[in-house]
């Protein structure tokens, strides 16, 4: 495993049941075969059930769990005008965490429960209707240019890895791409190359509208196993041109296959991490009145401002390596005064680029 802390990530996952239980070699492979970030929902679904077997049963217990076990925990977990906890979830969260339950039982080596698929769906639609009468979780805002001008004011003439953290916002808000894709697991020492982002990973071509960059990214959440895709950035005549920012970073690197997104201090490369990224980020734009922000933020943003500027919905879900209507969770509406001064922003920034 890659992440030097996935043990403490995965600390409920890797028990038997409520049992410590060591890892072995083979453990550790099969686990390499998920996603870091399809282990940790999984984690939240087992430290879920644990909760729930605590305030059920004061016994420790090992797998498999039992069928009623699975009734009950879609009942205590889920919304019901019976029970009253504050560990209540929504029952998308309910059924998403049932996954977890499985994949912790296959990792284990023990057969889930056989259960009436029917009567936990019975039990899932009835806590789905209490959850439609209450009110709606707000949507994750999104990015807009007022807080890249924001972030470009502290980070583009900051430390090395204000600098980094500058270029990877410019090409995760135009590539519309998600922080995970492309930050690492870890700061600091050998990377992973299959699942790593590296200097080596692009390509570029001219074209009549301006230059063009393809990075290559291996690890994309919407990817099949062994198949890597392709963000996707086009040149802009600006301060905010993610392609500008992708040669940044190759200077940077002084020529060396390392991570795209790092920097050098006292003649180490430390790699930007999700975590230490988002944190940066989000330090700054508090500062500054924004508030709220979150690393999804950057492809909501991407995706709502090309959406405001007309761009058409085919054209977003190519950049956006989306192939169903799930494009539609990321757009935010622009009402008129915003997208009034998108528009003269845009056309301010690419004055004074040619002055």
């Amino acid at each position: 495993m890659e992440d030097i802390k996935w043990r403490s990530k995965l600390s409920c996952f890797l028990k038997d049941g409520s049992i410590h239980r060591e890892t072995k070699p083979i453990d550790e492979h099969i686990l390499s075969g998920w996603r870091m970030s399809t282990l940790i929902g999984y984690n939240c679904a087992v430290k879920k059930f644990l909760v729930f077997k605590k305030y059920t049963s004061s016994c420790d217990f090992t797998l498999p769990i039992s069928a009623e076990d699975v009734k009950e925990f879609c009942f205590w977990a889920g919304r019901n005008y019976h029970k009253s906890n504050r560990h209540k979830i929504n029952s998308n969260s309910v059924k998403h965490y049932l996954f977890g339950l499985k994949a912790w039982h296959a990792f284990h080596r023990r057969d889930f429960p056989t259960v009436s698929d029917k009567r936990v769906e019975l039990i899932l639609k009835a806590s789905l209707k209490i959850d439609a009468t209450l009110p709606a979780r707000p949507k994750k805002p999104a990015i807009m240019l007022k807080h890249l001008l924001c972030l470009a004011k502290t980070l583009s003439a900051g430390t090395n890895a204000d600098q980094a953290i500058w270029d990877l916002a410019l090409v995760v808000f135009w590539g519309m791409a998600r922080l995970g894709e492309i930050t690492y697991n870890r700061p600091l020492g050998n990377l992973e190359i299959s699942n790593s982002l590296l200097t080596s990973d692009f390509r570029q071509m001219q074209t009549t509208l301006g230059r063009n960059m393809y990075l290559t990214i291996r690890n994309a959440k919407t990817a099949g196993p062994m198949t890597p895709q392709a963000l996707i950035l086009h040149s802009m005549n600006n301060m905010l041109c993610p392609v500008a920012a992708i040669e940044r970073r190759l200077i940077e690197a002084k020529g060396s296959v390392t991570s795209l997104f790092g920097f050098y201090e006292a003649d180490n490369c430390h790699h930007l991490t999700r975590s230490g990224t988002v944190r940066r980020i989000q330090a700054i734009l508090r500062a500054n009145g924004f508030e709220g922000v979150m690393g999804h933020s950057f492809c909501v943003g991407g995706a709502s401002l090309r959406h405001a500027l007309g761009v058409s919905t085919l054209d977003i879900c190519e950049l956006g390596r989306w192939k169903s209507s799930c494009y539609k969770l990321y757009i935010r509406g622009y009402n008129v005064s915003e997208l009034n001064l998108a528009k003269k922003t845009i056309s301010y920034l690419n004055l004074i680029w040619k002055d």
